[in-house]
């Protein structure tokens, strides 16, 4: 008698803890990005990709549905500051009035403990011979790199003074540009170095190589939209403190699960 009075109270404990928190809306490219993101336009498929599962994850973790929202990339940030999405991938807020907060430190700052590292890796064409140590930094100062269109990288890659392409948003045509020799590179920011190399092996084969110096290092946060936070605070800093203790391990581990095999 008493193990079911306990195992009832668990469930009602369960149950509580799920109705106290609403689904969750996140927001992400409707652009494949793989691994991160799977397929092209609104529709979610099965393995949606790998920080697809890892947002998923860390809000199943804490006790909140997700409903998973695809937007065109320039969309993404608008509707996380509008509040048509409660969380997507973000960058810093550029100011107190961008509409979205990110995990912090007590004094303000960003919290990089409780953020995941990216790098943005560069594939170049196997035919240039590049030495795998060559600086992107300094290299494509007077040749061409492409990014994909609408991504924070690219803006900051040209503020750097970087020749930077970002006419076109798919990695897959962008790495079609480096091959056909309209750019000399392709940049994105991955979470692994070698995250997108089955990916490109099983494409293009042994023609493109990835240089082991990445171009710009970062961080990318889960942000959520302002009003969200102020209404359920412990939830997202709960994600968030998720995200410290596991996220880099759940990137890992989902990345292998994603990797293409031969």
């Amino acid at each position: 008698m008493k193990y079911w009075i306990v195992f009832l109270s668990l469930i009602c404990a369960t149950a509580q803890a799920a109705g106290a928190c609403k689904t969750v809306r996140i927001g992400y490219s409707d652009r494949e990005r793989a691994p991160y993101y799977m397929g092209n336009g609104g529709e979610v498929p099965a393995k949606p990709g790998v920080l697809v599962e890892l947002m998923r994850d860390a809000f199943r973790a804490v006790g909140c549905p997700v409903e998973l929202v695809r937007l065109p990339v320039a969309r993404v940030r608008l509707a996380l500051s509008s509040g048509a999405v409660d969380i997507a991938p973000a960058d810093t807020p550029a100011d107190d009035n961008a509409g979205y907060v990110i995990a912090t430190l007590a004094g303000g700052d960003p919290d990089n403990r409780r953020a995941l590292r990216t790098a943005a890796y560069v594939f170049v064409r196997t035919a240039d011979h590049l030495p795998a140590d060559t600086d992107p930094t300094q290299y494509f100062k007077n040749r061409t790199l492409a990014a994909n269109q609408g991504t924070v990288l690219a803006q900051h890659l040209k503020e750097a003074g970087l020749r930077i392409d970002d006419g076109s948003f798919s990695s897959w045509n962008n790495l079609d540009k480096l091959l056909m020799n309209r750019v000399d590179g392709f940049t994105l920011a991955l979470m692994s170095p070698g995250a997108l190399d089955s990916y490109v092996a099983n494409r293009y084969g042994k023609q493109v190589t990835r240089l082991d110096k990445p171009a710009r290092v970062s961080y990318m946060w889960l942000g959520a939209n302002r009003d969200y936070y102020q209404r359920n605070r412990e939830q997202v800093e709960a994600v968030w403190n998720w995200i410290g203790s596991h996220g880099s391990q759940q990137v890992e581990l989902l990345t292998r699960k994603y990797v293409l095999l031969p």
